[in-house]
């Protein structure tokens, strides 16, 4: 419907690669950009894990869309650094090599802090202060939820709509 009426939207598929436990190239005939094609919707792949080249596409869909020529789709490469759950701790269906590779090259807080200096924005100073405000941040919003009383039962189905 999207295609047709030529609605301003941005579809955002960010593909961490991973269904539950299965790479998606086993469960997926084709290319996931093929889809949005298929109705008529222009696709823009990009590095998941460069804030700035997500942004750059972003705004050349939103501006596609606020100039009415309809929507577009995003896809998103990244990677899912955790397990899937909070029991997935061992992730025996991926390499530890896999994991090195996207924790230590690819990482998107590396890319972004190196495109930050490489462009004189900031300094090691800068990213080391910011560093050590956010983990600040961080663990005063975990002792403040392991603080936080639990809610009352009948709480259970406050603002839940179906």
């Amino acid at each position: 419907m999207a295609a047709l009426w030529r609605l301003p939207v941005v579809f955002v598929c960010e593909n961490n690669l991973y269904n539950e436990y299965t790479h998606y190239r086993e469960t997926t005939a084709g290319s996931l950009g093929d889809r949005p094609l298929a109705f008529g919707i222009p696709v823009q792949e990009v590095d998941g894990q460069d804030v700035h080249a997500v942004n750059e596409a972003t705004r050349a869909a939103v501006e596609r869309a606020r100039r009415g020529e309809g929507p577009s789709f995003l896809l998103c490469n990244t990677y899912r650094q955790r397990g899937h759950h909070v029991g997935d701790v061992d992730r025996p269906y991926r390499s530890r090599g896999e994991e090195r590779e996207w924790s230590e090259d690819r990482d998107p807080l590396k890319i972004l802090a190196s495109s930050l200096l490489d462009r004189g924005v900031a300094s090691p100073a800068d990213l080391d202060r910011i560093h050590e405000e956010v983990a600040g941040q961080i663990s005063r919003g975990v002792e403040f939820g392991l603080q936080a009383p639990y809610p009352a039962p009948e709480e259970v189905e406050q603002d839940v709509y179906a």
